[in-house]
């Protein structure tokens, strides 16, 4: 049996590395911590970690990851003609709400959504039920979101004093296609078909709005149950072009370190069934090492010092 095995440690040793890991300390300051006071490498205390099932696959599966879409209202002003004109802020009468929010969990198949108050037409309550949700995300993926949905979330959880993570992560989908590629329409539907996924429903364009704002009682049922219809199959929609184009457009965290696996792992899933592709040098010599995953073909970066872990794991 190998010295530094999982079955050399006592019953009570295991409970101290999963209380150790339980805390909200950071994972490299446990393992350093831990590997301190057992007398071995912080490899070892990964390894363990793995072993006793508190990182690792399991723990990957934890990791939340949401897509996301949000409708919003239109907005009133008093203006003296029709045509192109400036609109100051003193000409309006209405601000920017969300009528409704839709969100699924990646690898789950319930689709969520929420609606504003259809009586008053306020999203104070939307907010806060969105919020206990949107705060618990490490990730959010959506279309455009870097521009509009994450800054009108932000600025009505600000608007109602609410707390709202505004460091969480963020994929654009529309901003990587941009980075990427060269398309005549950067659109969900366009890109959609192009890439050959499920495409979002249709809606009725700006009668959705006027009716869920103006319209009669039954008018307003009738057109928020159109628009959530409509935001649920923008999510099937987003998450489905995400899966599609992921493996080109590269990833915003690693969550393969999330879970306590080593830096050479693949940042998408945390396997280290990976393969190297090239490796390139900087002006100045540094070697950099360009990897994929075997599992889902996501590319990635890894410099001389953990190409070498991974080659001597």
């Amino acid at each position: 049996m190998k010295k530094n095995s999982i079955d050399n440690l006592s019953e009570e040793s295991k409970e101290h590395i999963r209380a150790s890991y339980a805390t909200d300390k950071p994972r490299g300051v446990i393992q350093k911590r831990l590997a301190q006071s057992y007398g071995v490498s912080e490899r070892t205390v990964r390894k363990w970690a793995l072993d006793l099932h508190i990182t690792g696959p399991e723990a990957l599966k934890e990791a939340k990851i949401m897509t996301y879409d949000i409708e919003t209202s239109l907005i009133r002003a008093n203006v003296w003609w029709s045509g192109k004109q400036y609109v100051r802020h003193n000409q309006l009468l209405d601000e920017t709400k969300i009528i409704s929010v839709s969100w699924r969990w990646l690898g789950e198949e319930k689709v969520h959504a929420l609606h504003w108050d259809l009586k008053k037409n306020c999203d104070k309550k939307l907010m806060v039920e969105f919020l206990k949700e949107y705060n618990q995300a490490d990730m959010v993926i959506g279309q455009n979101n870097n521009s509009f949905d994450n800054k009108i979330i932000n600025t009505r959880a600000m608007k109602f004093n609410l707390d709202v993570n505004v460091h969480v992560k963020s994929f654009d989908i529309m901003r990587e296609a941009k980075r990427l590629c060269r398309l005549p329409s950067y659109s969900m539907g366009y890109m959609c078909k192009y890439f050959g996924v499920e495409n979002k429903l249709t809606h009725e364009g700006r009668v959705m709005w006027e009716m869920i704002q103006y319209g009669t009682k039954e008018e307003r049922k009738e057109y928020i149950s159109k628009m959530i219809d409509y935001n649920v199959g923008d999510i099937v929609s987003t998450e489905a072009l995400y899966i599609r184009l992921r493996k080109y457009m590269g990833h915003k965290m690693h969550f393969g370190v999330l879970s306590g696996k080593p830096r050479y792992t693949s940042p998408s899933d945390g396997t280290d069934d990976i393969r190297l592709i090239g490796a390139t040098s900087s002006a100045t010599g540094t070697i950099t090492y360009t990897m994929k995953s075997n599992t889902d073909g996501v590319q990635f970066k890894l410099n001389h010092k953990w190409y070498q872990e991974w080659l001597c794991r």
